[in-house]
């Protein structure tokens, strides 16, 4: 008994449904990337942001023990 061309594609069909393709896995990969880049960027700009605040806080803090002394 040969194998068929149908039984070729029925066999690329179950695994095309079970393995991901290149194609696929580099979409997925690039998606991932650029979610963690867009969480990266936020995380460095609430670093940032928290940075001046405290500089803020310092700089108030030492008004306020100069004008309390």
């Amino acid at each position: 008994m040969a194998i068929t061309q149908r039984d070729l594609d029925e066999i690329e069909n179950r695994l095309s449904e079970t393995f991901v393709t290149k194609d696929d896995f580099t979409e997925y990969k690039s998606e991932l990337f650029n979610k963690l880049d867009e969480i990266v960027k936020n995380t460095s700009d609430t670093n940032r942001e928290v940075e001046l605040i405290e500089n803020r806080v310092t700089n108030i803090e030492t008004k306020l023990q100069v004008t309390a002394e």
